[in-house]
């Protein structure tokens, strides 16, 4: 259902400064603190039984140093990890936890909790039938999903799919699209499984049966798997290897992917691309393919570097062929290719520490950031990058050695981590994110019509919601003006859903502005104008304790974007303290205030700097100073912020002169900083305190004053996060 609704009235009631505010949205990507995942069945080869060639292991990688726990509640099995920030850990389970039991409910899920975010990758590992994923924590998972596995076309046939449960009572309805013992194709049926029971369905059907397109649907949120034990691809292809990954929901499924070749490979790879609803237009290199009805895919070989897109939202899986394909070292992988809406701006990731004789990073990023990205803190060189025809992208491939790696930017890119050895190979994105950005069903902008002032800032806004209303967030909205200002950018959503595009209108005339989410799309206006001076009648100042209070009306204004209130001590220089918007263009008196908060005792002067929407302004100063005086009693504040890293803000008030000082200590009691030590004069007092070579932690701070026959302790707790 698409719409075009402009509400004015709407983002009035928020209130304009709202536009002003571009608020980060919680992430929703695959870093989290709680997992709940399992191994789907790999193929036993004959023979192989030994825990050095046939294990299941989790690699744990982190942005901060913390610990966890791994357990298999329905097995008994637990054990605690402890990973440092920016490396990795690796789990190795004693016993093989991977699933073989076809179409009943078992005990096997895997619960992984941290103290903070992790990144958790699954590595089946045997002996030429390997595969790895990237987990999906809990407060990402969904409701809604299709299986991507592959088809049975070799000597081996079981393609399937795997769901851990992370509720209790969650009733799933599975609707498979090949018939499975009683399980019919096309026809659903209901499985009730609790928190850490798995569910496994194995194709035992020959060529060239598959579930990829089964349906599943629950009551509470699951993870969901889509694997092979062992695949040959294409079909035809000899040498098999199995294949695995962990699947989105259908609400964080895409329209706009780029692919990358994967390295080593001379033949191309293979993709599958599913469709979630009827009528869905695929495009890849802007080549038209035949369009696909809700739960159908195609499946296609490309060479080279592309970019696929759709009307609808989309999953896009990557396939490594089987070596005899190519002749290549490696055999099938299989890897969610994220939409550059769900790429991340860092990574922790690592590889395999052993198995893999050739390691690589596939790296995808908008021209923009291309210079811009840092491996292990080195700019990958802009050189290195190829662009993916014109779609704005480019890529580069980057050998690694078995280890960990962080990636970094202040752009969003994507990253794939894979590797290859004689008849095996494993891959699995880096990291994703997983906003929900295929349930958006409308786009709501404004202020739809507004008038400004040439050389001021404006913003709009567009918010994106749901069905229900409900806003989204992670929502990339492209805006751009035509007319008077040409232009343009994006930004993403917030929790709020709004997402806010600001600009400067430097020339007179008429701004026309789109607001534009693929085929929603909301129409702006904005006129600018001449600006026009303020007249100030009033600007006086109260002082209460260690606050000025400042109160100042105007009689009329045109055009006033606002004032900078700045202040200096007496014979000092001036510095801005804050700002307080103005009235635009008003005929009706306005008056206004501000406060200047936690001064130390002092003589001070203030004056205002009005502000015009062409950027003239204007000075009015305080005819009298302002005086903060002596405190009557002693004062240790809170300190602000709290937590903090890696600075915080420490208040004190002392009414009399004396010997003070003001120290940290530890949740040991040992002395960790002497902020100030010495004689001081009575006044109030405001100390920054910086704790950049302290670790994370609850710390104490105590002020200790004598004098003037008095004395004065007081200690303070706060916390320091990194």
């Amino acid at each position: 259902m698409k719409k075009f609704t402009f509400l004015l009235l709407l983002l009035i009631a928020f209130g304009f400064s709202h536009l002003a505010t571009i608020a980060s949205a919680d992430p929703r990507d695959s870093k989290g603190t709680e997992f709940w995942i399992g191994f789907p069945a790999n193929y036993p080869r004959p023979g192989i039984t030994t825990q050095s060639n046939n294990y299941q292991q989790l690699l744990i990688t982190s942005s901060y140093n913390t610990s966890g726990q791994v357990e298999i509640p329905g097995i008994g099995f637990s054990v605690g990890f402890s990973v440092n920030a920016n490396s990795s850990t690796i789990v190795q389970f004693p016993l093989l936890v991977e699933e073989y039991d076809s179409d009943v409910i078992t005990e096997k899920g895997i619960h992984v909790t941290s103290l903070h975010d992790i990144t958790v990758y699954g590595l089946n590992k045997s002996v030429k039938t390997s595969g790895g994923f990237l987990a999906l924590p809990t407060d990402i998972l969904g409701k809604e999903y299709q299986v991507i596995s592959y088809r049975n076309n070799g000597a081996i046939v079981g393609n399937e799919f795997l769901i851990v449960g992370t509720v209790d009572g969650t009733v799933v309805t599975i609707t498979p699209t090949a018939t499975v013992g009683p399980r019919i194709a096309g026809v659903p049926y209901n499985i009730t499984i609790n928190e850490g029971q798995t569910y496994l369905l194995i194709d035992p059907n020959g060529v060239p049966s598959d579930l990829t397109g089964t349906t599943i649907s629950s009551t509470e949120p699951i993870s969901v798997f889509g694997a092979h034990k062992a695949a040959n691809i294409p079909r035809g292809a000899s040498e098999e290897d199995h294949i695995v990954e962990m699947l989105l929901p259908e609400s964080a499924y895409g329209r706009s992917f780029l692919t990358v070749p994967l390295a080593t490979r001379t033949a191309g790879d293979f993709f599958r691309v599913i469709a979630s609803e009827d009528s869905t237009e695929v495009l890849i290199d802007g080549v038209a393919q035949s369009p696909l009805s809700a739960n159908q895919f195609l499946e296609v070989n490309l060479l080279n570097a592309s970019q696929i897109t759709s009307n609808r939202p989309v999953m896009v899986m990557q396939y490594a062929a089987s070596s005899s394909y190519d002749g290549a070292l490696g055999d099938p992988l299989m890897m969610i290719v994220p939409p550059y809406e769900q790429y991340c701006s860092t990574y922790v990731t690592a590889t395999p520490l052993t198995g893999f004789s050739v390691n690589y990073l596939n790296i995808t990023a908008p021209n923009d950031a291309v210079g811009n990205i840092t491996l292990d803190g080195n700019v990958i060189p802009a050189i290195d990058f190829t662009p993916i025809g014109s779609s704005g992208f480019s890529y580069v491939r980057v050998p690694v050695s078995p280890g960990t790696y962080s990636l970094n930017s202040d752009y969003r890119f994507g990253c794939h981590v894979y590797g290859f050895n004689l008849f095996e190979g494993y891959g699995y994105p880096a990291g994703t994110s997983a906003w929900e950005i295929a349930e958006i069903v409308e786009i709501i902008s404004g202020p739809e019509r507004s008038t400004g002032e040439v050389g001021t800032e404006h913003c709009v806004q567009t918010r994106a919601v749901d069905g229900n209303g409900n806003p989204l967030a992670g929502i990339r909205v492209d805006f751009e003006q035509r007319g008077s200002n040409p232009g343009g950018g994006f930004s993403y959503t917030n929790d709020s859903g709004y997402a806010t595009h600001c600009y400067i209108g430097n020339n007179p005339g008429a701004d026309t502005i789109l607001c534009r989410y693929y085929e929603f799309v909301d129409t702006l206006y904005k006129i600018w104008d001449v600006p026009l001076p303020v007249e100030l009648v009033s600007f006086t100042s109260t002082v209460t304790g260690r606050d000025v209070e400042l109160n100042w009306s105007t009689s009329g204004e045109l055009n006033n974007s606002g004032f900078d209130i700045e202040r200096s001590s007496v014979e000092g220089e001036w510095t801005k303290v804050g700002f307080v918007a103005g009235n635009g263009t008003t005929t009706e008196a306005k008056n206004y205030e501000y406060t200047d908060k936690n001064l130390a005792t002092g003589m001070y002067k203030y004056r205002l700097k009005q502000i015009d929407y062409n950027g003239n302004f204007e000075y009015f100063n305080l005819s009298n100073d302002a005086v903060i005086g002596v405190p009557v009693k002693f004062e240790l504040e809170q300190n602000y912020p709290n937590p903090f890293n890696p600075s915080t803000k420490i208040n004190f008030s002392l009414p009399v002169d004396g010997d003070a000082s003001l120290r940290v200590y530890d949740n040991s009691g040992r002395l960790a900083a002497t902020i100030l030590s010495g004689s001081m004069k009575s006044g109030y007092y405001s100390t920054d305190f910086d704790a950049s070579g302290l670790p994370s932690g609850v710390y104490y701070y105590r002020l200790d004053f004598s004098g003037s026959g008095m004395s004065f302790t007081k200690t303070m707790k706060m916390a320091l996060l990194k």
